[in-house]
């Protein structure tokens, strides 16, 4: 009989622990340290859409009357799967407001080099290229191509780890997922606007020269494992290949 009362005082202490407990986190807090904040909240926004990203440079080409769009943008992902994320949206962006006939964003780590004819091989963090009618863009078969080299990027931001290219159900999966669309910061819109800027994508300037410059940005030779528009017979070569002629130009 004595034991009644024992058993009693120990229930009474567990609800007394219990009833603190919520009373100090919430119940929603409970919740969360049971079955965690990605299934109460969702994932955060940049393991769904990418990260922040700044405007380099936007360049076109023009190859044999098609209009080629290149974008160089910079970001602090760090993670393989947010910067690939990071240049899924940004050409999903630039194809929504800018017209031409392949696109192509390549993503630069924030201490990736200045010149951009520097901006190619281990400086490519993630590269996409973007086509409504691939079968028009020599060397496309698909809408997409979407590649990253799988690593963090070193103190001079440039990438050293494997190269890999999605599939298009992946793809297809992380841009259905996506919740939000937006661009790059042109930091040059910002400084214009007073501190109100507004995404890349508008106001390219024009180039001071006629033809583009060989090799530079992309990801076009073999030797550096890059990957640039698409070239006659399915490689990916340099796009500003003979034939190309760069047509205007905004650097920042």
């Amino acid at each position: 009989m004595k034991l009644l009362p024992t058993s009693f005082r120990l229930s009474r202490k567990l609800l007394i622990i219990v009833a603190g407990v919520m009373v100090l986190t919430g119940a929603s807090g409970a919740a969360a340290i049971i079955v965690g904040r990605e299934a109460l909240l969702g994932p955060p926004a940049e393991q769904v859409s990418g990260a922040a990203c700044t405007l380099v440079t936007t360049v076109r080409l023009d190859r044999n009357g098609q209009q080629w769009l290149r974008r160089y943008v910079r970001s602090e992902a760090k993670e393989a799967d947010v910067r690939i994320k990071t240049a899924l949206r940004v050409a999903g962006a630039v194809s929504n407001h800018e017209k031409a006939d392949l696109y192509q964003v390549i993503l630069l780590d924030a201490a990736g080099p200045q010149n951009r004819a520097d901006m190619r091989g281990r400086a490519i963090g993630a590269e996409v290229l973007f086509a409504r009618n691939p079968a028009a863009i020599p060397g496309m078969t698909a809408p997409f191509v979407a590649r990253y080299t799988d690593g963090k990027p070193a103190e001079n931001g440039e990438f050293y780890g494997a190269r890999k290219e999605l599939s298009l159900d992946e793809i297809k999966t992380i841009v259905t997922a996506m919740e939000e669309r937006e661009d790059c910061v042109d930091p040059n819109a910002v400084a214009e606007e007073g501190g109100h800027g507004e995404s890349a994508g508008h106001g390219e300037a024009k180039a001071e020269g006629g033809h583009g410059e060989a090799a530079e940005g992309g990801h076009g030779e073999a030797a550096e494992g890059g990957h640039e528009a698409p070239a006659e017979g399915g490689d990916h070569a340099e796009a500003a290949e003979e034939g190309s002629h760069e047509v205007a130009s905004s650097e920042h």
